[in-house]
């Protein structure tokens, strides 16, 4: 889960407020002296930085024939903790002129000063030049990075910029918090009568809201407008958390989304698209549709070693994803828009939209279909449902065609370690575009195929002075099987994977082995023997008879949650041990069957003796995936008492 905090965006969350230590300051220019010697926030004296101040002014104006749009950013920062002085790094995202195109954005006005108190004066030190760097994102993207001088504990930092655009029709979502506290924060924006905007507030912090009219004057003459004025107050921090993809979905925001434009005299301009003209414009677009119709410069190497005539779709669809492998490698980065697959071969490297357009012109070499599923991961926030825009969309993947009506997924970031119809993580949404020419495109809940799979089987024997020595053989399959690969790959050998085992296990490890099955399949097996101690004092053992926990720790530690719980996919998880006594010991007791259910997660923990052998089971089974904050109690609740009962001991007693 990423860390939120953006200097331009300050797009963050946060689900409630405390009493603040100090009132805002809106004095542009002059920090205070209670500003300027706070060591602490009282709202949260764990917070390493603070948001004093920030406005953002949302306005019109009429150049030429047409409408401009203006933001006025101002933020004030102070410095509390050594870890809060990231926040002295800033960048500001605009759009570029592309090429064709007669709109793009400017930014202008751009300052940045750093107030210190040394010997009881404070000082001022601004930003200069050099300290401001600029850089393309994408085709359409270019950021402008920011460093502010003399930043330490105790700084406290202004930044402002205007950021003028022509894109009128596409006013930013506002969002009122940060992962760091707030302690006053403003949003004003000023919509023209001519322009029809819909404006939503959304979020669970409560936001001081106020609508005014006012006029704009447009050759000459006035037109009414709209005014909006939003003010969020000693707004707590969002902490970043486990289980959660992307807090600022469920933080307090202002989202807008035109209408229509409507202008006496002139016939009036629906501006409300559809997701099927989201579709066209992808397919339209040289660097996307242009890019996926061509072949791939890997065609006769496809031709030369048969692919195209291995009669079952999975198989060549795999056959053509081990050729890629073999020439391409992912460079750790998500994408929409893609280079020429000519160029990515030849590097041997690129994004995964990079490596996804030369697959799907390889599948297409190989006789089968291939289309993009369009996204927006889930670490970036829920596709709008009423919001229909590219500018939404993140990355995609590649669905191949197995049958008339059934097809697989893959996505180039899986080229190293993938299974068929298995995405990472970050991708599983519930709600990816599967985008066609042929009237095909629709709606496709990734998340719903995606299941994780491990099963465990151990034998083992325990010793009189309470070693237990056994094998340990564990499935991993579809997600299992796909991240339990990419540890193999990405460890510097397997003594480190023999390592990190044995200290997860607290075992001993003896001999090891792995099963990486074929290329792409959806299993991987491991095994390995080890020895364990349990306690063991005069004639009494004390064991847990599933030996190696699957459970030793509770996920959620926490006594109280803000944000809700996002498992990453639906999971399987068992365990079976059959575990041989010591002769002449008998079983003092055993704890009665476990079998817990929780809105849509299944437990059990079974213990049973045969002859001088304890036999014990181990299950849990996630197939609800989100639980509201409201749940978070029953939810905690229910994993500590597995975690009590998967590292239950019982007593081995030797008999007179």
């Amino acid at each position: 889960m990423k860390k939120l905090f953006s200097l331009f965006l300050l797009a963050f969350c946060a689900l409630g407020a405390t009493a603040a230590p100090i009132e805002p300051n809106l004095k542009w220019g002059k920090p205070t002296a209670e500003e300027l010697n706070m060591t602490v926030y009282d709202a949260d004296s764990s917070a390493a930085a603070v948001v004093l101040y920030r406005s953002v002014e949302v306005f019109y104006s009429y150049v030429n024939t047409g409408f401009r749009v203006f933001n006025n950013v101002k933020c004030r920062l102070k410095v509390l903790k050594p870890d809060g002085k990231d926040v002295g790094n800033g960048s500001i995202m605009y759009r570029a002129l592309r090429s064709g195109s007669t709109m793009r954005e400017y930014v202008s006005g751009l300052k940045a000063v750093a107030y210190n108190v040394e010997n009881g004066e404070t000082v001022k030190t601004k930003m200069e030049k050099s300290m401001v760097n600029e850089e393309r994102v994408d085709k359409d993207w270019r950021i402008i990075k920011f460093s502010v001088p003399q930043v330490k504990v105790g700084t406290v930092i202004e930044f402002e910029y205007e950021l003028e655009s022509d894109y009128y029709f596409d006013l930013r979502d506002w969002e009122a918090q940060t992962d760091i506290p707030v302690l006053y924060t403003e949003y004003s924006v000023m919509i023209p009568e001519w322009l029809r905007f819909s404006i939503e507030e959304s979020g669970m912090a409560k936001l001081e809201k106020n609508i005014s009219s006012g006029g704009l004057n447009i050759s000459g003459n006035t037109i009414t407008t709209d005014e909006y004025h939003f003010v969020g107050r000693q707004l707590p921090a969002l902490k970043d958390d486990d289980y959660v993809w992307c807090a600022i979905d469920y933080g307090s925001k202002v989202t807008h989304e035109l209408r229509g434009i409507i202008i006496p005299g002139q016939v009036y301009k629906n501006f409300i698209s559809s997701w099927e003209e989201v579709d066209q414009q992808l397919l339209e677009d040289d660097e996307f549709g242009g890019l996926i119709k061509k072949s791939s410069p890997l065609k006769d190497e496809i031709a030369a070693a048969g692919i195209a005539a291995i009669s079952d779709p999975t198989e060549r669809a795999t056959a053509v994803m081990q050729l890629l492998h073999q020439r391409v490698r992912w460079n750790g980065e998500y994408a929409l828009w893609a280079r020429s697959s000519s160029k990515v071969v030849k590097e041997g490297t690129g994004t995964n939209a990079d490596i996804n357009i030369l697959c799907m012109n390889m599948l297409r070499d190989a006789g089968l279909t291939a289309l993009p599923v369009v996204l927006r991961s889930r670490s970036r926030g829920h596709l709008p449902v009423s919001h229909p825009s590219l500018k939404y969309l993140s990355t995609f993947a590649v669905a191949v065609a197995l049958t008339d009506s059934t097809f697989a997924v893959t996505d180039g970031s899986m080229i190293d370690d993938g299974c068929m119809n298995v995405l990472p993580a970050n991708m599983l949404v519930e709600r990816a575009r599967l985008v066609s020419g042929d009237g095909m495109s629709g709606w496709v809940d990734l998340k719903a195929q995606a299941k994780s799979k491990e099963g465990t089987g151990i034998k083992a024997e325990l010793h009189a002075d309470g070693t237990v020595s056994g094998t340990c053989t564990t499935t991993f399959a579809d997600e299992a099987a796909m991240y339990r690969r990419k540890a193999w790959r990405t460890a510097k050998d397997s003594t480190e994977t023999v390592s990190k085992l044995q200290e997860k296990w607290g075992v001993g490890i003896e001999k090891y082995e792995r099963d990486n099955g074929s290329y792409f399949s959806n299993t991987v097996k491991e095994t390995f023997a080890f020895t364990k101690s349990f306690d063991a004092a005069g004639d009494m053992i004390y064991v847990n008879p599933l030996v190696l926990s699957p459970l030793s720790e509770s996920p959620f530690t926490a006594s109280e949650r803000n944000l809700p719980v996002e498992f990453p996919y639906a999971s399987a998880q068992s365990s079976s041990v059959a575990l041989t006594l010591p002769e002449g010991y008998v079983v003092e007791d055993l704890p009665k069957p476990i079998v817990m259910t929780f809105d849509g997660i299944t437990a059990r923990v079974l213990m049973s003796q045969n002859g001088n052998m304890v036999v014990a089971r181990y299950q849990l089974v996630i197939e609800k995936t989100f639980f509201e904050t409201a749940s978070y109690a029953d939810l905690k609740g229910f994993f500590d008492k597995l975690v009590e009962s998967c590292n239950h001991l019982i007593t081995i007693k030797k008999q007179p």
